[in-house]
């Protein structure tokens, strides 16, 4: 990892700034990140929540005028299937869910992109390609936010307790399953 806490002029001071603005930027791409694949799973919960109920209650009242029940009872569930109906197509929860899926895997894809510029490119690339690489970055992301719909102050405040919950944290057995054990001989050359 870069230090961000050193020399305060010369062109490393350029690099920490860099750096600490780049991990910056990380920060705000994970808590979206977050914030948009649990505003999904949200809003996926009222789709069925919805969706079921006013698929049983429509089958209820055909059944209903089939077994002869009182007049009351069909219309009544007629009139609240036709309601849950109604709000399915105003809320339109499944497209809001998918919408914030996308928005997730978006931001997913940049939180990835700005740990290996941290974490890599700063050791190999000159300044200019550093400043250029996190101005595309930033270009990058003001263009998921722009995209992306809105989350709640809900789904925000999940994902921060997510978060700080260690949701986003790597254990050194869950890298070295997922991308193969270092070769400490060889990172340290």
């Amino acid at each position: 990892m870069t230090d961000v806490g050193g020399d305060t002029s010369g062109p490393q001071a350029g690099r920490d700034a860099m750096a600490s603005e780049a991990r910056k930027l990380a920060v705000d791409v994970l808590y979206s990140e977050k914030g948009h694949f649990l505003a999904a799973r949200s809003w996926r919960a009222w789709h069925y929540g919805l969706g079921v109920p006013a698929a049983l209650i429509g089958a209820g009242a055909g059944a209903s005028i089939l077994g002869q029940a009182p007049i009351l009872v069909p219309g009544l569930l007629t009139l609240l299937a036709a309601a849950l109906t109604a709000l399915i197509t105003f809320l339109n929860p499944s497209d809001r869910a998918a919408q914030h899926d996308r928005a997730g895997v978006e931001y997913a894809r940049l939180r990835r992109t700005i740990r290996q510029f941290v974490q890599i490119d700063f050791a190999t690339d000159s300044d200019g390609e550093l400043r250029r690489n996190l101005d595309s970055l930033t270009e990058r992301v003001a263009t998921v936010q722009g995209d992306a719909p809105p989350i709640s102050a809900g789904a925000h405040r999940a994902a921060l307790a997510s978060i700080k919950a260690g949701s986003a944290d790597y254990t050194s057995e869950e890298l070295d399953t997922a991308a193969g054990a270092l070769d400490r001989s060889q990172a340290a050359s």
